[in-house]
Formats: C-alpha cells, structure tokens, sequence
C-alpha cells in the first residue's frame, strides 16, 4: 500500500524523497504503478486487444503503423503513452505521462504514471533496448544494464569498462540497492509474470518509474522495430525515430517484394529439441512473417499463436527429414556439434546438403548475441540475410564477397 509523506522505507532502511521530485508529483501515478507490478488489475483501455498478426500496416493505428503494444498521443505540452502488454493473458493497459522537467500532471491524468523527458540517465535491463537508444545516438545516457558481458554496442562497453554503467541485477530479480544509488530517471524492463512485480517495488515507492517494453510480444517484425518510436518519445528525438524507422520499412517492404513472385518456396525447419519435444514457431509468430516474406515455406504457418509451440519430436521428424533448410539450431556453432546432440540428424536433407545455417555470427566472449541487440530493430537486415540463403540469386553479394550475410552463418 502507498504511504504518503517524504520518505519511504524498504528492507535496507529509509529512502528519502528524489531530488528535484515534489512529493505531489511523486504519488501521481504511483497508485496505478504499484498496482501493476503487485500484480493486481489496472486501468483496462477500451477497445484494446488482439488484432491480426501479419507484416502490413493495420487499420486505424494513427501514427503507430505497426505495433501494436503501445500508443503514443500528443497534447500541448505533454505526450500520453499507452502499453497494453499482457504477458500472461491479462488485458491491463499501461498508462504514462511523458512530461517536461518541472511540469505538473495536468487534470484528468493522475492515474498515469509521470515520466520526465528528455530521458537523461536510464537503466535497461535488455540488451535490444541498448540497441534502440544507441541508434537514436543516446547510448552515453545508459547507466545500468543486466548482464554486462553480453552486451555488443561499443560505446556502452566502453563505458562498462569504464565504471560508467553498473550491473543492475536480472530482469526477475533486479538488484534494487544499486538501482536505487544510480538514481536513473527511467528504469526500462520487459512484460514480467505479475508473480515477480513486486520486485519492483521499492523503486516505484522511491519515485523512480519502472517503464515496460514489451517489442518482444509483437507478432510481426516491423512492429517490433517500430518501438524505436517509444524511445524516441522517451529521449525527445521523436523525428529522428521516425526517419529511421521509416528507412527501415522501405528497406523490408523493398526486400519482401522480391519474393512475392518466387516460383519455388522451399519448406524451411527452425529450432531444435529439447529432451523429446521440439518448440516451432507458431504460423502468427514473427519468425514465421520473417520466413514468408523470406519466399520460404513455413510447415506450421497453419497453426494459430504469435509464440511458440510444443510439438513431440517424432511429429516433427518426418518433416525434418525432407526440408532443404534448418535454420537456428540452438546456439551451435559447428556440424559435429550439431551431430553429438542426436545422431539422427545426420539423415536429415538440410544436414546432407550442408544447408544448416545459425543466427549467432556476431557474438561476442560471453555468448552475448548481436542478432538480439540490433536485429530486432533492423529486421530489414534479418530478411537480407534469410533471402540470400533460401534465394540466393535475388540479391548481390554486399561488395561482391562470397559470404555477406549479417546475422546469419553457414554451420559446417
């Protein structure tokens, strides 16, 4: 429950009141904050809910074309933000305020949770969020982040290194002492189980808002790019989020008009098994938009569900055997490594054929894969890259080399 006063308590002791936050600001919002990440029933907005999944702009979104797990809307002076997103089926929808230093909430919002813009230090706890703010060249406002190591952009390892940004803990157990001493004016986390909202807790009885992004629970590509527009709300480079995203459209929509007319789409198997069952992508999923748009064949492009789905392995197996194409295997890096997990794969066509290929080209020492710190915001690169294998005599080589893809590698 909201205390009111200057100072809140959590298990380490007393935290006083942010510096430069009035009191009066600092409980706007808060109610409905804590609210969610106890896990409790929020503000439900009306008219929200599923649309179809799919690569093409829908109908009536405004200036959000894609996406479909936020909204932005302009008022003089201040921008209200919408996020609807539901990781556990739940319809709560999310609502900020984003407002200038030293503005009051206006009337007839005190149920949003105020954010301070332009965001000037942030923590993330994603490696795809550092991924969005240092495209919108804001990555030197990044003072906390989880799991350093596995974090590619230059400049925020540089930083690291330097002492500049700080291990932040886990997205399910943030750690809340350090979070607490940086003082960031935003913490981003991704949609969590309401179980673990209340991890989050001392930092919204703190004043320090807890912002959720959820691109991941998109089920096309564009619209999970498109949350660079968020960021770009959040750090006051609105227009430049928009010349970015919108170069990045016209490269996917180029890509994927060279495979509309394909004669041959060859069926394409993704994954591997754990154990006996064997986790696909659902037919309303992003990979499986990714792969149409690619000119493949997508066996469970029937299936319903923009997820996963568990499938026993001796279902999949026949299929297995015949696609020409296995892409993503775990995070192998080698044919005998692949050979050691199950012997039977060696019978499959794609092995045969040596057509197996892995999107871990770009990784770095710890494993930290660049695929999901900017490939989520430039699907265009993705769709590039998955044309070459399956078609590759629709595109160039990049400066005439033999192997140019980006994400992706040949396993062998």
């Amino acid at each position: 429950m909201c205390r009111k006063g200057s100072a809140m308590t959590h298990p380490g002791g007393t935290i006083p009141s942010r510096k430069g936050v009035r009191p009066a600001l600092l409980l706007a919002g808060l109610i409905l904050q804590l609210l969610f990440f106890l896990g409790c029933t929020a503000v439900q907005e009306e008219g929200s809910g599923p649309s179809p999944s799919g690569s093409a702009p829908h109908a009536g979104s405004g200036f959000i074309r894609y996406a479909k797990g936020f909204s932005l809307q302009h008022h003089a002076g201040f921008i209200t933000l919408h996020i609807d997103p539901a990781p556990d089926g739940r319809k709560d929808t999310l609502r900020y305020i984003l407002l200038p230093s030293g503005a009051s909430v206006p009337k007839g919002f005190h149920g949003y949770v105020p954010v301070r813009t332009p965001v000037k230090r942030i923590a993330v706890f994603s490696t795809t969020h550092i991924g969005f703010i240092d495209m919108l060249g804001r990555s030197d406002g990044i003072i906390g982040v989880s799991r350093p190591e596995f974090v590619n952009t230059p400049a925020v390892r540089s930083r690291i290194r330097s002492g500049a940004i700080k291990a932040i803990g886990m997205p399910f157990s943030p750690d809340v002492e350090v979070l607490l001493n940086l003082d960031p004016d935003l913490v981003i986390a991704p949609a969590l189980p309401a179980a673990r909202k209340t991890d989050y807790q001392a930092l919204v009885q703190a004043g320090i808002p807890v912002l959720v992004v959820a691109e991941w629970l998109e089920p096309s590509p564009l619209g999970r790019a498109e949350w660079i527009r968020l960021f770009g709300a959040l750090f006051g480079r609105e227009d430049a989020a928009r010349e970015k995203f919108d170069a990045i459209e016209r490269s996917y929509r180029k890509l994927a008009a060279l495979t509309e007319n394909v004669r041959e789409r060859p069926a394409v198997l993704t994954g591997l098994p754990v154990k006996d069952t064997w986790f696909v992508p659902a037919g309303g999923s992003y990979v499986a938009a990714l792969l149409h748009d690619a000119g493949a064949a997508y066996p469970w492009s029937d299936r319903p569900g923009t997820g996963s789905i568990s499938l026993d392995i001796e279902a999949v197996y026949p299929v297995a055997l015949e696609a020409p194409y296995w892409l993503n295997p775990g995070a192998v890096e080698s044919m005998d490594e692949l050979l050691a997990m199950d012997s039977r794969f060696q019978d499959m066509l794609s092995v045969k054929t040596g057509r197996v290929y892995n999107n871990n080209r770009w990784i770095n020492a710890a494993g930290g894969n660049a695929y999901w710190e900017y490939g989520v915001l430039r699907p265009d690169l993705i769709l590039r890259d998955l044309i070459s294998i399956l078609h590759p005599g629709l595109l160039p080589k990049k400066g005439g080399k033999p192997d140019s893809l980006t994400f992706y590698r040949e396993i062998r």
